[in-house]
């Protein structure tokens, strides 16, 4: 089997069908092995008669196959995917993506010319249920968009420059040696770039393909400025303990000073540069982000500092 692509859902009932027609529509080599797996991650919706119906009409050269996870958390689903899994690759796709028509094809080719990779992501584009009040270049690494050009490009883990989960194609030998079964970032995100740091920090490349297209359906309510604000905030949140995985004890002070020191200087950088009270959302979604930053570092000053406190005693 070349290609297993995973979709975790929960209450998916109405997402469902777009990416499913996608996926059925798909274009690929006769010789390419590939299957479908959805992982319902605890629905309380149709989203089980959906699977169904969509089994009894699928295509006969691909299979179609429905799997319940009931610990709830998209890093679980991920990893019920993969535990079901028989592709030497594993693509992961949301409820919301929507495949290019050759989609499967670009991520089985690029995976077997490039062995190295342990994890890519592709191009993906926005697809608004309403068009946007403002311009969103600047927050679309927050919304899953990516695009860095028309040419593969090796991506920088350390620089949190990473693929998001949306799209990801992951190498499953990769993932069985480097990935534990719970992830340090099992809510509140990141663990779509825990995958990719955890990768890169054994060893495999982690690399942007723009073969591989998706369109992202973001409704209107992700657009609206509560939603935007906590999106980013959570973002930052989530930052400093990624930085963190697997560095020895004797490096965290060094590593937390520089993240720490850089954070306070990029969010002066930001208020001089646009004053304390921005109007605009998208100015204002980026201090959120550098706000969150600031407060992941301490949250994980006081975690370590209690640690350290129980184990004492």
């Amino acid at each position: 089997m070349d290609l297993s692509v995973v979709i975790p859902t929960y209450n998916g009932a109405e997402r469902l069908p777009a990416v499913l027609a996608h996926l059925r529509d798909q274009v690929a080599p006769n010789d390419l092995q590939w299957e479908v797996i959805i992982v319902d991650n605890n629905s309380q919706d149709e989203t089980a008669e959906i699977a169904q119906q969509y089994q009894a009409s699928w295509r006969s050269d691909v299979s179609l196959s429905y799997v319940f996870e009931p610990q709830q958390g998209l890093a679980f689903a991920r990893q019920c995917g993969v535990d079901h899994a028989t592709g030497t690759l594993v693509g992961f796709l949301d409820d919301d993506n929507w495949p290019a028509v050759d989609w499967v094809a670009a991520a089985v080719q690029f995976g077997q010319e490039h062995p190295q990779v342990g994890a890519y992501g592709g191009k993906t584009e926005a697809a608004f249920e309403q068009p946007p009040a403002m311009p969103i270049k600047s927050i679309s690494k927050f919304l899953a968009l990516q695009n860095y050009g028309s040419e593969p490009y090796r991506l920088h883990p350390e620089r949190q420059i990473l693929p998001a989960g949306a799209g990801l194609v992951v190498r499953r030998s990769a993932w069985l040696a480097c990935i534990p079964r719970t992830l340090v970032r099992i809510s509140q995100g990141g663990d779509d770039y825990e995958i990719s740091l955890r990768l890169a920090k054994n060893g495999w490349e982690i690399y942007y393909n723009p073969a591989m297209q998706i369109q992202h359906y973001i409704p209107a309510a992700r657009l609206e400025r509560e939603y935007l604000l906590r999106l980013t905030h959570r973002y930052g949140l989530c930052t400093c303990q990624l930085m963190m995985l697997d560095v020895p004890w004797w490096q965290q002070p060094f590593l937390l000073t520089k993240f720490s020191l850089g954070t306070l200087k990029r969010m002066l950088q930001h208020c001089f540069a646009h004053g304390l009270h921005q109007s605009d959302l998208a100015l204002q979604c980026q201090m959120s982000f550098y706000q969150g930053n600031f407060a992941g570092i301490c949250r994980y000053v006081l975690s370590a500092l209690s640690a350290s406190r129980l184990k004492a005693s």
